[in-house]
């Protein structure tokens, strides 16, 4: 399996599931859609905005042109006027979603609570965007091309707290109608692999079969009827999806709910896995350090973190970050990189493909 298609979700997005829906109403399949599209761009490339176009998010979604393209029903019918940067109005489903991301955060329904170098960080609320931009002059028959740049959250949980995702599972079980609830649910599959596989003495997992219907939006009053419309859902998630995994009812291990064994089975090695987390934890604290040393940081004095700012520029000390790329290769791979193969790597978006590589 390529390594392109694992990508990673900050699990501070990914044990609240529910609260983006309740942050963002009926916008919340398609937030969680982009929250999983970025990470994926993020992994090849941390420098620079993100840059796409709605065939781009499109392809990896699974979501239509067509339905991104539409008028916002809030805006159809003229009573409500769209937001308008720039004076362009934000209107279409996609641009109407993007905009929401940098006006409102997920509000966690309870405190959640996350360790950041030994220390407990308690986190009530998490944003998504920082910053967006469009290409506004463009000629008539010339595409959007989108360039946002995400929140230092999003980033830092990228880095350092994350499940991984298999994004081509993600986008197979999106397509067509129940794709949202089935993203969910394979969401917190892909939660519950990671679990186990970090884990050396786990082989399984057993959880409440309403817990599953829950993430899978399965409402059904007879338990029957409930049972028999989620082994379709993770027969679907696995067949068509080709997410690796078996599942099996245990009988009479509770008096009031059924619990399922969940047995998964990774098509990527742990090695490259831990190849990679070791990969990235190097290039970050590499990067870390070179901005500290950096005598003038002026530039970058406005922005709520001077570091992201200064990170986001691909061309500023463009050999700086390089060499730190080039270190994190040698450190994590024992590969050797030139100095210009690595810079050719950032420039082309590409950090990620030495990897891709390794047998």
């Amino acid at each position: 399996m390529d390594q392109s298609v694992f990508s990673r979700i900050d699990r501070a997005v990914a044990d609240n599931i529910r609260d983006i829906q309740r942050s963002f109403g009926n916008q919340a399949g398609l937030v969680q859609d982009f929250i999983v599209f970025y990470s994926s761009q993020l992994k090849t490339d941390l420098f620079g905005y993100t840059r796409f176009t709605i065939q781009q998010f499109c392809k990896q979604s699974g979501r239509s042109r067509q339905e991104l393209s539409m008028i916002h029903p809030n805006f159809a019918s003229g009573k409500n006027l769209p937001p308008v940067i720039q004076g362009y109005p934000f209107q279409t489903v996609m641009e109407y979603a993007l905009y929401s991301m940098m006006e409102r955060n997920i509000i966690f329904s309870s405190k959640y609570e996350v360790k950041d170098n030994g220390t407990v960080v308690q986190m009530y609320n998490f944003p998504i965007l920082k910053d967006l931009k469009l290409n506004f002059n463009r000629r008539n028959n010339e595409q959007k091309v989108y360039e946002i740049r995400l929140s230092d959250e999003l980033i830092y949980g990228f880095l350092g707290r994350y499940y991984t995702i298999n994004t081509d599972s993600y986008r197979l079980v999106g397509k067509g109608r129940g794709g949202d609830s089935r993203k969910k649910l394979l969401l917190y599959l892909s939660k519950l692999s990671h679990v186990m596989h970090s884990s050396q003495h786990i082989d399984d997992m057993i959880v409440p079969l309403s817990r599953l219907c829950d993430f899978g939006d399965i409402h059904d009053i007879k338990p029957s009827h409930r049972k028999q419309n989620l082994i379709r859902m993770l027969s679907y998630i696995r067949d068509t999806g080709k997410f690796p995994f078996s599942f099996d009812f245990l009988h009479g291990y509770s008096t009031s709910d059924y619990m399922i064994r969940l047995v998964f089975n990774p098509d990527i090695s742990t090695r490259k896995l831990q190849m990679e987390h070791t990969f990235y934890s190097r290039l970050f604290a590499g990067l870390k350090e070179g901005y500290s040393l950096k005598k003038d940081k002026s530039e970058f004095i406005t922005d709520s973190d001077p570091f992201q700012g200064w990170l986001s520029d691909r061309y500023i000390d463009s050999s700086l970050k390089a060499r730190v790329l080039a270190q994190a290769y040698y450190m994590a791979m024992n590969l050797n990189l030139s100095q210009a193969q690595a810079l050719h790597l950032i420039t082309t978006s590409q950090l990620i493909k030495p990897l891709n590589d390794v047998r």
